[in-house]
């Protein structure tokens, strides 16, 4: 092969070298713009990684009204689905699932399709935690019925059984396995046939976890912190320092936290960097939900009929409106 040849094949090879190169960053550019216009996610079931008051569904945000029941937001029209006061909710295959105090003072797990049809009590549940998770047929909760535990209740017999017996303060099931803290704080995790018992963390007081990808994110009482941990137990990182308190919420994009000093909604990145005040507050507590671009929230009442209110506002602080009554 003459010399010739030689360049032209080396010149060849250069520009499919160049052209690849191009065509990855071509590649990584559009993911990125996908990933900046694309709606924020939350995680898990359970309104996702939200605290039971609202849900995006299916292009529907469904929300709890409290005294007026769970409303489905569509189009900028609401319609009623049902009257109950419902405490939690979460939305399976178009079947609401919800938690609500009955008129003979149980509490009771509820469902209803999207539609408002097909009202049923499933089963009354003995707990002091309104958080539960659907998955293959089974409903998840704390108990207290006899002992402090996960029990899972069956959806279409209501039959029960005791997945672990533990003084469980916070959970989430995720992929089969159930991340929970105890009463101390420590993290463990079990599957849901109670199998597999492990101790993810002994070395914090946790509060508040959230699964994000392969990170559990939790506030870390000791270190006064938002933090997170690996799956695994390893590599345990302090996210933000200004996160003082147990009140977050992850998505895929931000961390929302409650700056419960000046009374203010904030967000920051998910590296804990460029912090700002979405919405201001006048009550000391709230919850915060993310649903279809819009942040759902309780602050005190703007009448004396009840305590809290919820409120929404667009991520960006834009376009705040109690919800009415």
């Amino acid at each position: 092969m003459n010399n010739k040849k030689k360049k032209l094949m080396i010149r060849r090879a250069l520009i499919l070298i160049v052209l690849a190169l191009i065509i990855c960053l071509i590649i990584i550019g559009i993911s990125k713009i996908v990933s900046l216009l694309s709606p924020e996610k939350v995680f898990g079931n359970y309104s996702n990684n939200n605290m039971g008051l609202a849900i995006e569904y299916k292009g529907a945000t469904y929300y709890n009204k409290y005294e007026k029941g769970i409303f489905k937001l569509e189009r900028g029209k609401e319609t009623q689905v049902t009257d109950h006061t419902a405490y939690s909710i979460t939305i399976i295959d178009d079947t609401i699932y919800y938690l609500t105090v009955s008129t003979e003072n149980t509490i009771d797990l509820n469902s209803v399709k999207t539609n408002g049809e097909d009202l049923k009590k499933i089963k009354t549940l003995y707990t002091a935690n309104s958080k539960f998770y659907i998955k293959d047929g089974f409903a998840y909760y704390v108990s207290n019925k006899d002992q402090t535990g996960i029990n899972k209740v069956s959806l279409e017999n209501a039959e029960e059984k005791t997945v672990i017996v533990a003084n469980v303060q916070d959970f989430i099931l995720q992929d089969n396995i159930i991340y929970y803290t105890d009463n101390v704080g420590f993290l463990h995790s079990v599957d849901t046939d109670g199998n597999n018992l492990k101790d993810i963390s002994t070395d914090y007081n946790i509060k508040n976890i959230q699964i994000l990808n392969n990170w559990i994110y939790f506030y870390d009482e000791n270190e006064n912190a938002l933090c997170r941990i690996k799956k695994n137990g390893k590599s345990k990182e302090t996210v933000a320092t200004f996160v003082n308190n147990e009140m977050y919420n992850v998505t895929n994009k931000h961390i929302y936290y409650f700056d419960q000093v000046n009374k203010n909604i904030c967000r920051a990145d998910l590296k804990g960097k460029k912090s700002k005040v979405v919405v201001s507050l006048e009550a000391t507590r709230t919850k915060i939900n993310i649903a279809d671009g819009i942040i759902y929230y309780l602050d005190n009442s703007k009448d004396n009929t009840q305590i809290y209110q919820i409120f929404r506002v667009k991520e960006n602080g834009k376009e705040f409106q109690p919800i009415e009554y």
